[in-house]
């Protein structure tokens, strides 16, 4: 793929989009990125990471969770992989002029025929012989986009595509996936950026830089809670719900994961689902801090039916006639360190942020709601 076209386009010394260079090689799986984009016209830019660059798709009217609708995508011209972290104004006078804000990140695998997660060289194949052929079918782990997915080339052009959503447990015929119109970074949306709010450049999608230079610890003990005597509310604190699970800190290193317990056992091969899930977050080095739970029939934490299950993912995808797959989750709710830097220091609003956008969902990772 080149970046030629994209470069043609801009003109690098007014506007503040990424120049395009390569970028080193990512561990994990590939990436995906939706950004909003008040342009000329508005739309969602549909990117995905194959080929050293970010093949990317305009969709006018944006994705939908709605199986039978089929959405109009024009192939553009490339993007350079840091474009997945880009929001912002583009000034005046540039092309596309207008905001921009990552409306949805997280990572894909090809998914016809079986998945790709763990051998990226092995997806990229797939993505580049399925673009040739004009079918591109895809499972996407986001933060708002998730479940199987198609792009299918019309007769009408080259360009010419249609992202469509495969029936499956993600599919939503009722709701307006576009109705949050936040960046899943920043929090912002694109009326807030028209009224002057600016992106906190400290965290950009998946680039931490706030912390301190470090190298990753091999061990941490985590903070543990204490009861006070009754109910209080303060500007200088957070809430969340307290989970009935074990907690475990999650090591990640160059794809191998280790869960370790608050009392530093290793809890890795009994739940293998979890670090399976772990092992392919595009991140070289990363600690969290979670809490392991099983979900009962009424979606609530059930600590004995986690001690009698805590053995069924010892082999990836293994079930007990008690507990169905999706039930035992991760909830991570703090990331200590991230791709060289030590955030323990950091404010816990930025942990939070980073946390939230470090670790896109999935059936045994849960998001942590706090106020």
């Amino acid at each position: 793929m080149t970046l030629e076209r994209y470069e043609e386009k801009r003109d690098f010394s007014g506007t503040n989009e990424p120049a395009p260079h390569v970028l080193e090689q990512q561990p994990g799986a590939l990436t995906f990125v939706v950004q909003k984009h008040a342009a000329s016209r508005l739309h969602y830019d549909f990117r995905l990471e194959f080929g050293g660059a970010l093949k990317s798709w305009a969709v006018p009217k944006g994705p939908s969770t709605d199986n039978a609708e089929k959405r109009l995508a024009v192939l553009v011209e490339d993007h350079p992989l840091d474009y997945a972290s880009f929001e912002g104004v583009i000034g005046d006078g540039n092309y596309g002029a207008g905001q921009v804000i990552v409306w949805d990140m997280g990572i894909y695998s090809p998914d016809e025929g079986g998945f790709s997660w763990h051998d990226r060289e092995e997806a990229e194949r797939r993505m580049l012989a399925g673009l040739d052929a004009g079918k591109l079918s895809f499972t996407l782990r986001g933060h708002k986009l998730q479940g199987s997915w198609t792009l299918v080339r019309t007769t009408r052009g080259p360009n010419e595509w249609l992202l469509i959503k495969h029936k499956d447990a993600h599919t939503d015929t009722q709701r307006d996936v576009l109705e949050d119109g936040a960046s899943v970074v920043c929090g912002l949306t694109l009326e807030q950026l028209k009224s002057g709010r600016l992106p906190d450049p400290s965290l950009a999608a998946g680039v931490v830089s706030f912390g301190r230079p470090a190298r990753m610890p091999r061990a941490l003990k985590p903070m543990l809670a204490h009861a006070v005597d009754g109910v209080f509310s303060s500007p200088g604190w957070l809430f969340e719900p307290k989970l009935d699970g074990f907690r475990a800190l999650a090591f990640l290193r160059d794809g191998n994961v280790r869960l370790i317990s608050r009392t530093g056992k290793d809890m890795t091969k009994n739940f293998r689902g979890i670090a399976d899930d772990l092992s392919v977050l595009p991140h070289r080095e990363m600690v969290i801090d979670g809490e392991i739970v099983a979900l009962g029939d009424d979606g609530l934490p059930d600590f004995v039916l986690l001690q009698n299950n805590a053995g069924m993912y010892k082999v990836p995808g293994a079930e007990s006639a008690s507990v169905k797959a999706a039930t035992i989750a991760y909830y991570p709710f703090d990331v200590l360190y991230l791709d060289g830097r030590d955030l323990r220091q950091a404010p816990l609003q930025q942990r939070k942020q980073a946390v939230g956008v470090a670790v896109p969902p999935s059936e045994r990772i849960r998001s942590m709601e706090y106020v």
